[in-house]
């Protein structure tokens, strides 16, 4: 059956049982899904992965009918059952006459303004209830969940299987997302952890951890309907949902660090461990699996980003996405740490910051932000001082660096990383940053951003336009900038960066950079 036809008839409403109104449309890297204003429609794609295979009629009708019976044990309302796509003189429907082409799987439609994901988004700070709720399930789910204490292989061989298949299928589909440096740090991580972890894997098999879970547990696949709604497990393939208790938790719990909230992943994971004990060795184990299911992710949109038949914009955001999921990996293995955001204005400070720390998950200090706090002065509110006046006095100056490196030392002292986003023009102020660092025993360096001078100075123009940033530069104020900043002493330690480039592709390049120095792995 031609894939085009099929998706230009499931696009009308016609196609469906009486279903009237518009039909929405969402695709994935291995399925199409269609939305009525009742009903969701899910076929699977005809397409063969390695990991999955959909290539036949029967196939596809097997995978069908395994998720309704796989995902009736979360979400037991929301799965209707398996329905026959048909080929008639009236056309392709869904039906029962007329040729066979396809099969579905028919779901219930769940409100969107319940979803997880979506509320992350609107309300992160009223979720905890919600949440307290999802861990609960999660943990009752765990705990009834099926055993599986043989064969051994379930436990570090499957684990192994998995990383050496993800490694070569990344290879193939993410030559744009992931650079060979970093695949090599991943790849020599995974390696040596499997190879001191093993007894400890293998151990919580015997103990009863190896369970049939969920295996694609990320918040887009949550509803808090009355009760949670956990839907669309994996079905495909076994050794993707069954496997070790932490590793399903992992993925939500990646997920949510992913989408900036990594205090309420804390908060969920404590609420699901105070409902169901996960097995010894968990929180030793859970980074590892958090790296795990976020390599799957980018890997997951890297095939998305290089199926032709999938939208121009699909793709390109596929292709972001992926790189910030392998960034996101790669920053689990970072180290307590210090990152000086060092240049001039205009060059991208803050940009590279805050997609920096999406990856690590430091405390982020802005001197913009600090030195407006610090005046009393409103953060939306631009000032048009000159060159060294008003709030940016030599004495204000040395206040804000006074205060950021306070706030640094505290958040070292308290085990946080910290990225400090400030242009450290004065080489004494860099230096008073690198020796808290070494006073705590915790690695520092020197991040320096670099454009052209023509590009900082659009971006100043525009900045100042769009009014909507705390930064105070303009151009105008440029060169006396330029001429007042001490040469950036060369160092292992210090770094330069090209922000012309891609935000995404400089976050990896720097973390790679900071992993070969510290050569530190979990």
């Amino acid at each position: 059956m031609n894939q085009d036809l099929l998706h230009t008839a499931l696009l009308s409403p016609t196609a469906y049982p009486g279903e009237t109104g518009p039909i929405t449309f969402k695709e994935t890297h291995v399925s199409r899904l269609y939305f009525t204003s009742e009903h969701v429609y899910k076929i699977k794609k005809s397409v063969n992965l390695g990991f999955l295979d959909f290539t036949s009629l029967e196939k596809r009708y097997q995978y069908c009918c395994e998720e309704v019976r796989l995902n009736s044990r979360l979400c037991p309302a929301t799965y209707l059952g398996v329905v026959e796509i048909r080929r008639s003189a009236k056309g392709i429907a869904i039906a029962t006459t007329g040729k066979l082409i396809d099969y579905a799987v028919k779901m219930k439609r769940l409100p969107d303004d319940r979803m997880l994901d979506r509320l992350l988004t609107l309300n992160p700070e009223g979720l905890h209830k919600d949440l307290t709720r999802v861990a609960q399930r999660l943990a009752r789910f765990h705990a009834e969940a099926d055993i599986f204490r043989a064969p051994i292989s379930l436990g570090e061989e499957t684990v192994r299987r998995n990383w050496t298949e993800n490694f070569s299928q990344a290879r193939t589909f993410s030559q744009n997302t992931l650079s060979d440096n970093a695949l090599e740090i991943l790849e020599d991580n995974v390696n040596t952890f499997l190879a001191s972890s093993q007894p400890l894997l293998n151990h919580r098999q015997r103990d009863g951890f190896i369970r049939d879970g969920h295996g694609d547990l990320h918040a887009g696949n949550i509803c808090l309907t009355d009760p949670v709604c956990i839907y669309d497990c994996i079905e495909f393939n076994d050794r993707f949902r069954i496997g070790d208790v932490v590793a399903d938790m992992a993925f939500l719990l990646m997920d949510m660090d992913f989408r900036g909230h990594r205090s309420l992943a804390h908060f969920l994971w404590n609420v699901y461990t105070q409902a169901f004990f996960p097995g010894d060795g968990a929180e030793q184990i859970l980074p590892f699996f958090k790296i795990y299911r976020a390599f799957v992710r980018a890997k997951i949109n890297a095939i998305l980003s290089s199926e032709p038949e999938v939208k121009t914009a699909q793709r390109h955001q596929a292709e972001k996405t992926s790189r910030q999921y392998f960034n996101l990996a790669l920053g689990y293995l970072c180290p307590r740490i210090l990152i000086l955001i060092c240049g001039l204005m205009g060059v991208g400070k803050t940009t590279i910051a805050r997609a920096l720390n999406r990856s690590i998950g430091a405390r982020h200090l802005r001197s913009d932000t600090v030195r407006k706090e610090l005046a009393g002065r409103s953060q939306t509110v631009h000032l048009q001082e000159n060159y060294g006046q008003g709030i940016y006095t030599e004495a204000m100056s040395r206040k804000t660096y006074k205060k950021l490196l306070d706030m640094t030392s505290q958040s070292l002292s308290n085990g946080e990383s910290v990225i400090v986003d400030a242009s450290f023009s004065s080489k004494v102020q860099r230096r008073r940053f690198f020796e808290e660092a070494e006073r705590q025993d915790v690695p520092a360096f020197l991040i320096v951003l670099q454009c052209p001078t023509s590009t900082v100075l659009t971006r100043l123009a525009n900045r100042q336009t769009e009014g909507l940033d705390a930064s105070d530069g303009r151009a105008d104020l440029y060169p006396r900038h330029a001429e007042n900043f001490d040469p950036i002493e060369p160092g292992p330690h210090s770094f330069e960066v090209d922000t012309l480039e891609d935000v995404d592709y400089n976050v990896q390049k720097i973390i790679c950079s900071i992993l070969t120095q510290t050569g530190r792995r979990q």
